[in-house]
């Protein structure tokens, strides 16, 4: 009756092989193996193609055709392979192709690496095959999710093809492994596509969130709100202190082709939990190519613009900017880098002739010092941007001077210092022929803000006339419509101005009349501006 403790160890055994097999594909395993694979030496990978394949993708090179790879000592049947690349980058299978690799694609749960699938990127416009490596390790070091990448020597159907980039994907593994705390509920990770911007439609790539496209429309209802509220507004659909993050290391390294400059190369991830969005970089193959690139007001992409509308995250973006040249994005460390990344190049060429070497080595030798070129004009450029003016108290007042005179039409007599109706100092307007536009003008310096720019007037026998500005005799600002006017003939009269100032910086204060006949009179000594 206690045969089944003889039995005991062989299922025991069993049991445990079974644990142990399914042990090993977990996704704590999986990610284990793929970091090994990242941080390992460089291997060399060929990529075989049956001619039926290889016909295909001539005919069809984005679709997925069947073919083999050799690997680590391993191959792999059944590997779906296509040309991938966008404008400037494709190659046609024929030349030097960029390849993805879809390792289950005609293989169910076939892996390398503990990775899906990989990409081969043959990095045309780097010839330094060094600032997607470079990059990738800086965006992940301060908490920003991309793809890790490594290099590869690659053959393809019997033809050496040199170093290669090689990157891992954007998939349900990368969502899982860099958000895990959404866990069973991931959210939306999109594509930007080529210059695709957030009011497009953009395609789902992974995640389990809404399908409706939900998250992109309150991404983009924030963008449109007004400046007054919209730091509110982005703080509740975006991760604001990543992408002010990834906007000072795109600046820096001149990622020209970036989402910030050029609404480009990114994706675009929902939180399952949170909702708010995280911009990742992507295709961080041109960097450090302009030396001179400015760093400021070069926004491309839509949520760009919107944050850095606001003043306040403009001198935010500046001080991240400085911390990240102090620190991660030093010359030393930036050289450093390169060097590590360099030593694993070099060993992996190292048993080529001196023919093979210099026709696969890429084009490195430059890159440090271009980013010293980069940095130095980086510093030169933060130095130059100015501090924020000291912001006003709610109730300080600024009585404007040096007032100038402007008549754009008609013609009329302007004065100052005049008495009239028991003031003694004004600036007097007389209309003197029809459609007559005129003003007294002032420049102020004021910190960003909200003002009520305000004063005393009086008219007679105005005959007033509209134009988009506004009519009669009012009080504006350069550039606005006047939202208070008076005409006719009036008494000494409030008018005032309400303006937001979105940035430190010059503004012109107008007094003025838009009459075909009639003068009024402007208080001198309550014409001010008032911080509210």
């Amino acid at each position: 009756m206690f045969g089944w403790i003889r039995r005991w160890p062989l299922w025991w055994l069993a049991w445990a092989g079974v644990f142990g097999a399914r042990a090993a594909d977990s996704p704590a395993a999986r990610d284990a193996e793929a970091t090994a694979f990242f941080a390992g030496p460089v291997l060399a990978w060929e990529v075989i193609l049956p001619p039926e394949s290889l016909a295909q993708l001539r005919r069809s090179p984005r679709e997925f055709v069947s073919g083999t790879v050799r690997v680590g000592g391993r191959e792999f049947r059944g590997v779906g392979v296509h040309v991938k690349g966008s404008a400037g980058s494709t190659r046609n299978v024929d030349d030097r192709p960029a390849l993805t690799l879809k390792f289950n694609r005609f293989h169910k749960g076939q892996r390398v690496f503990g990775c899906e699938k990989l990409h081969l990127n043959n990095s045309v416009q780097d010839g330094s095959l060094l600032h997607e490596n470079l990059a990738s390790r800086v965006y992940l070091d301060v908490g920003i999710p991309t793809t890790r990448a490594t290099h590869g020597m690659v053959r393809f159907n019997g033809r050496d093809l040199g170093i290669y980039v090689v990157k891992e994907a954007f998939d349900d593994d990368f969502v899982r492994r860099n958000f895990p705390a959404d866990g069973d509920h991931p959210g939306n990770l999109y594509e930007g596509g080529f210059l695709g911007d957030v009011n497009r439609n953009l395609q789902k790539d992974a995640g389990r969130g809404p399908d409706d496209r939900s998250d992109l429309l309150r991404l983009r209802a924030a963008l449109r709100v007004p400046l007054e509220q919209r730091w509110a507004a982005l703080t509740n659909v975006l991760d604001v202190e990543r992408f002010l993050t990834l906007t000072a290391i795109q600046l820096t390294l001149d990622d020209w082709d970036g989402y910030v400059r050029n609404r480009n190369n990114y994706r675009l991830y929902f939180g399952g939990r949170d909702g708010r969005a995280v911009f990742l970089p992507h295709g961080m193959d041109q960097l450090l190519i302009h030396s001179e690139a400015p760093v400021r007001d070069v926004w491309a992409g839509l949520v760009a613009q919107a944050m850095f509308e606001l003043p306040a995250q403009r001198i935010r973006l500046r001080e991240r900017m400085r911390e990240l040249v102090s620190d991660r994005l030093s010359e030393g460390r930036l050289t450093n880098e390169l060097a590590q990344i360099q030593a694993r190049l070099e060993a992996a060429v190292s048993d080529r002739t001196v023919e093979e070497r210099n026709r696969v080595w890429p084009d490195s030798w430059s890159t440090p010092g271009r980013i010293r070129q980069r940095l130095e004009v980086v510093r030169r450029e933060l130095a130059a941007w100015p501090d924020p003016l000291p912001p006003w108290a709610p109730g300080r007042t600024l009585t404007p001077s040096g007032w100038t005179v402007l008549v754009q039409s008609g013609n009329a007599q302007c004065e100052t210092n005049v008495a009239s109706a028991g003031v003694g100092r004004t600036f007097h307007l007389r209309v003197e022929q029809p459609e007559t536009r005129a003003s007294f003008r002032s420049v102020v310096n004021l910190p960003a803000g909200r003002y009520r720019f305000s004063g005393q007037a009086r008219t007679r026998g105005l005959e007033a006339f509209e134009d988009q500005f506004g009519r009669g005799a009012a009080l504006r600002v350069t550039g606005a419509t006047a939202t208070a006017h008076l005409e006719g003939g009036h008494g000494w009269t409030g008018l005032d101005y309400d303006l937001f100032q979105p940035d430190d910086g010059p503004v012109e204060l107008i007094i003025e009349v838009r009459a075909n006949a009639g003068e009024a009179w402007f208080d001198a000594d309550t014409i001010r501006v008032e911080g509210r």
